[in-house]
């Protein structure tokens, strides 16, 4: 049996990098000791607990059956070694390991000394697999606690060796009393901060795969509509498709529906320096042109935006209205009526993507008609954990619809994420209350308040959260109707960021917070609503609902 691991979950650890490497270590000590021997690592989960750290100082810790604990400090590259002590070049910082080493088994030592009667004795290990001491003689501490290259492989051995001789000397160690200590003190949770990264390191990497693909494509003319799901990778394509243009000189018209998306795609336009790419959504771009043409839109007349596409049709436009690549997102939100605008900024030989996902279609719009297109379909979901695709699957699967709603989605992200959360409220005062300790909730994994997104399933004119300033003690983010000169959204001072599902569709966050969920029935418009506010999570997702709602969500997904 190999060794134990703690904690045990390695599936989610990140895969590039110093990372990979550290984790290949892990991976090889349980693998090469016996499972009387404990392993904890404080790569991926670590928290600071009253000054100490094990993070990017000591990534293991391995408790043997003798209760000795071997603190190993692993440093990959090359380094220096200084009158007798191996010093690691950080920046512009020179770190010398054995100081690392020395202070934290002293710590640790302390720490222990304080809620048990004896010491706790912890045999320091640096393990260098990529640098070769010259005189391992002519070192500070012991050259037998050294591992480098020439031993590489040996590190479980030396383990195991001073484990076996172990009665040699005096230990008075209670094996279950230190793993206890340790799994207290080190506080031993998934570390979000580590996990964020990943998560963003993986959905970016894997759903470039849509990328990938329609990069391979080629025919005449280029006219492909991708339907995909949530987390499918359209985003990445859009920004992929203004980025080739960029290298190829032509000018690209990126035009969505929602206006917190194209501000949003625009800022990264601009961070990223793409000339030539003009970013929309659909009514502003409209709004643009009109202007553009000299003429005014009288906001305060009924049924204005209704009209909007009509009047564009009616303007003679100036030919710099007209791009060589046109890349429609949120597409399930367009009606047929707008298809005209955006062909009339397109010329023979425009390139087209048309990006959208029937299961987002939150107003109810019949698909846009596109004959002749070629199509595209992906199920494939690299956004979300696998939790939270398959809570999503056995909602719809619980609720029967009047109509079939097909449920095309596949979890391809491979994290696990963290278990879903629910907070229940029965009257408007609760439903602060209970919202605010969901925050909180969040903050305890490690979610810092920049990566937490709090999403009202109510428009702004109903919601009572998006109403407020603060609940409980923490302040929110809301937008607040303005826009700055770069066309980019102005926000409060606030904390978290608070929004409604409808704004924040197209966008995401690490954990995410979905208040106000109440349904008297629960219908296909309800389910289609719930799915782009659970989509938006890419690590942990939590629900604050009426207590009839979340019961009834709670059932279908632990049934």
């Amino acid at each position: 049996m190999p060794a134990k691991v703690y904690p045990s979950d390695t599936s989610e650890l990140a895969l590039d990098g110093a990372q990979a490497r550290e984790r290949d270590v892990l991976l090889q000590l349980q693998a090469q000791l016996p499972d009387n021997y404990t392993i904890y690592h404080g790569i991926h989960w670590s928290r600071i607990e009253h000054g100490l750290t094990v993070t990017g100082r000591i990534q293991f810790l391995v408790l043997g059956p003798s209760g000795i604990v071997y603190s190993i400090l692993m440093k990959t590259g090359l380094m220096k070694v200084d009158q007798g002590r191996v010093v690691k070049q950080l920046g512009e910082q020179r770190q010398d390991v054995f100081n690392a080493l020395a202070e934290q088994s002293a710590l640790l030592n302390q720490k222990f000394r304080l809620q048990h009667q004896g010491n706790l004795r912890v045999e320091p290990i640096f393990y260098c697999p990529d640098f070769t001491v010259p005189d391992p003689g002519g070192l500070t501490v012991n050259a037998e606690r050294v591992v480098d290259a020439r031993h590489k492989d040996e590190l479980a051995a030396l383990i195991q060796t001073i484990d076996i001789t172990a009665d040699l000397f005096s230990s008075h160690s209670n094996p279950k009393a230190i793993h206890s200590f340790l799994c207290n003190e080190l506080n031993l949770v998934p570390e979000v901060g580590a996990l964020s990264q990943a998560a963003e390191t993986l959905v970016t990497r894997l759903s470039h795969g849509l990328e990938q693909w329609v990069s391979r494509l080629n025919f005449e003319p280029f006219r492909l509509r991708v339907t995909g799901t949530a987390g499918s990778g359209k985003s990445q394509l859009a920004f992929s498709e203004l980025q080739r243009n960029h290298g190829l000189k032509a000018r690209t018209l990126y035009v969505c529906y929602n206006r917190p998306l194209s501000s949003h795609m625009a800022q990264q336009v601009r961070e990223a320096g793409l000339m030539g790419a003009v970013v929309f959504n659909f009514h502003a771009l409209c709004d643009r042109m009109l202007r553009d043409a000299g003429l005014d839109v009288d906001y305060a007349s009924p049924g204005v935006f209704g009209r909007l596409a009509e009047q564009v049709l009616a303007t003679p436009l100036d030919k710099r209205w007209v791009f060589d690549s046109i890349v429609v997102d949120e597409g399930q939100d367009f009606d047929q009526s707008w298809l005209p605008v955006l062909q009339r900024c397109a010329h023979s030989g425009t390139r087209w993507l048309w990006l959208e996902d029937p299961i987002q279609n939150l107003y109810a719009k019949p698909a846009v008609s596109l004959p002749g297109w070629v199509s595209l379909h992906t199920p494939m979901n690299y956004r979300n954990p696998k939790r939270v695709v398959q809570a999503l699957q056995l909602v719809q699967r619980e609720f029967n619809f009047e109509s079939p709603l097909p449920l095309d989605i596949e979890a391809a992200c491979p994290l696990e994420g963290l278990p879903l959360e629910f907070f229940e409220y029965d009257n408007e005062e609760s439903l602060l209350s209970q919202t605010a300790k969901a925050i909180t909730a969040c903050l305890r994994h490690g979610f810092t308040r920049d990566k937490i997104a709090v999403l009202s399933m109510r428009g702004h004119e109903k919601s009572k959260i998006l109403a407020q300033a603060s609940v409980g003690p923490h302040s929110l983010r809301h937008f607040t109707g303005r826009y700055d000169d770069n066309g980019s959204q102005v926000f409060t001072e606030g904390n978290v960021h608070a929004e409604s599902v409808y704004r924040f569709k197209g966008q995401a966050a690490q954990a995410v917070v979905v208040t106000e969920l109440a349904f008297s029935e629960f219908n296909e418009a309800d389910f289609r609503k719930l799915f782009v506010a659970m989509t938006r999570a890419k690590l942990l997702l939590v629900l604050v609902g009426h207590s009839d709602t979340l019961q009834r969500l709670r059932r279908a997904v632990f049934a």
